[in-house]
C-alpha cells in the first residue's frame, strides 16, 4: 500500500522513509516481502508467492505453531536479526476529512 492510503487507513499523517522499493513501478511504502514463497495454502491461481503447489503442501506439514518462524524450526544457515522499530505515525498531525 502507498504511503497515501495508510494515512487515510489510520487517519494520521506518517513520518515515513523514502520509498526504496526494488521493483520498477512499486509505489507501496515499503517494497520488502514478508513471509517466504511457497507457503500460502490458499494457492490462489494468479499469486506470484507460490510456485509450485506440491512444495507449499510440504511446507505447510513443517508448520509448528510453537516455533517462532512461519515455517520449521531454527536451522544452522538461518540468521536471526533484530530490527529497530520505531513509530512513524506524526502524533501533531491528523487528517481532516475536509481536506
Amino acid at each position: 500500500m502507498s504511503k497515501e492510503i495508510i494515512e487515510k487507513a489510520v487517519e494520521n499523517k506518517l513520518n515515513a522513509p523514502k520509498n526504496n522499493s526494488k521493483r520498477n513501478g512499486c509505489t507501496c511504502l515499503l517494497g520488502n516481502d514478508i513471509g517466504a514463497y511457497n507457503t500460502c495454502g490458499h494457492l490462489c491461481k494468479y499469486c506470484y508467492a507460490n510456485a509450485n503447489s506440491g512444495l507449499v503442501k510440504d511446507n505447510i506439514k513443517k508448520h509448528n505453531a510453537n516455533s517462532p518462524f512461519l515455517i520449521g524450526e531454527l536451522e544452522s544457515e538461518d540468521k536471526i536479526t533484530d530490527a529497530n522499530q520505531k513509530s512513524w505515525l506524526n502524533i501533531n498531525s491528523q487528517i481532516s476529512f475536509f481536506s
